[in-house]
């Protein structure tokens, strides 16, 4: 199961755990082997294994130049499953597109669509009264 926060998503994979931050290089890396984020995600939804590894490794910081760390990631893969693997790996390469964006979330919050704090949630009044 994969966990967001703010474009960092760690990953399961058989048994090892990888956590991928959105950085510049990864970005670098992914445009580099892919040709751009959005070829990278259509490289996920092919659930090619040595992609799902690329994407991983390159979010990790480990460096994509060594085939043998990369393999060491493909195992991972492997060993977890690609689809299951790569669904985690999506909100990561999502997160890329934007990476110093504000959540849905965040942005509902900003704009005083729901509150922060449940004690002024609580005593708010509203003009329909």
């Amino acid at each position: 199961m994969s966990k967001t926060n703010h474009g960092t998503v760690t990953v399961e994979a058989g048994s090892d755990s990888f956590t991928l931050k959105s950085t510049l290089r990864a970005v670098r890396a992914l445009e580099n082997r892919f040709g751009g984020i959005l070829p990278a995600m259509q490289a996920l939804g092919a659930a090619n294994l040595s992609a799902t590894a690329f994407i991983i490794a390159a979010g990790a910081g480990i460096d994509t130049n060594k085939r043998k760390d990369l393999e060491a990631v493909e195992e991972a893969v492997f060993e977890g499953g690609v689809n299951k693997v790569g669904a985690q790996v999506l909100p990561f390469v999502k997160a890329l597109l934007n990476p110093g964006g504000k959540t849905d979330e965040e942005l509902e919050e900003l704009q005083g669509n729901e509150p922060s704090d449940p004690e002024t949630a609580a005593t708010s009044t509203s003009s329909l009264e």
